[in-house]
């Protein structure tokens, strides 16, 4: 039987909330960074989740009021649908994704930019807005569901591994045709790979750590040999 959720520190600063989803069969994540100017949440997981998000913040001593930021990679159901808990956080999400108004989320975010600690580029592919973050002090991408893995077991090593199935399993899928629109997709990856990346969080699934630059390497090479 799988557990409900699992709530594991990534980094120094890092955190992922693992929620397991029975109804899409997946696990479904959310990020919360310990900074100096308060917490950072980047993405929420469903309306349904909340009671998740806040046993995770009570677990790390802090409450939904200690959320300053939230970042919102695109505008899915389970990526903001916990938005409503973040009374004291200002969520920005990019331009292009829209929102219904109740979740205060404001599509502010442009192609590309920084704000607070991060670097943020907009890749689309899953969605128009589909925007990346990458946080600087802990050289760690945030990549919502442009790269994940939605639907997969959690690697062999546990959730925040070096992936090494998670990571074949992306090589086979991508070899097989999985990627719809692959020039795109290809666009998003030569754009991920400009950062100086040490930490992949994904929006569903597992986080890979170490060596990402060459798994995305691979990646590009396997979809440009499939064009």
């Amino acid at each position: 039987m799988k557990v409900e959720y699992q709530l594991e520190q990534v980094n120094n600063q890092i955190y992922v909330l693992a929620i397991w989803d029975a109804e899409w069969n997946t696990y479904t994540n959310a990020y919360l960074v310990e900074e100096e100017a308060g917490m950072t949440m980047v993405d929420s997981c469903k309306e349904g989740h909340l009671v998740f998000l806040q046993h995770a913040l009570n677990k790390i001593g802090k409450t939904a009021d200690d959320v300053k930021l939230m970042l919102v990679t695109h505008g899915h159901e389970d990526h903001v649908g916990g938005a409503a808990l973040f009374t004291k956080a200002r969520k920005v999400i990019h331009a292009d994704e829209t929102l219904p108004a109740e979740y205060s989320i404001r599509g502010e975010l442009l192609d590309r930019g920084t704000i607070g600690e991060y670097d943020y580029r907009r890749v689309g592919y899953h969605s128009p807005g589909s925007v990346i973050f990458f946080h600087r002090p802990t050289r760690t991408l945030f990549t919502g569901d442009f790269l994940c893995f939605f639907g997969d077991p959690l690697s062999d090593g546990g959730l925040v591994s070096k992936g090494d199935d998670l990571r074949q399993a992306w090589f086979e899928y991508l070899e097989g045709g999985g990627v719809a629109d692959l020039p795109e997709f290809l666009i998003g990856l030569k754009i991920m790979k400009e950062y100086d990346v040490d930490v992949l969080c994904t929006g569903h699934g597992g986080v890979l750590v170490g060596e990402i630059d060459v798994f995305l390497q691979e990646l590009i090479a396997i979809g440009e040999k499939s064009r």
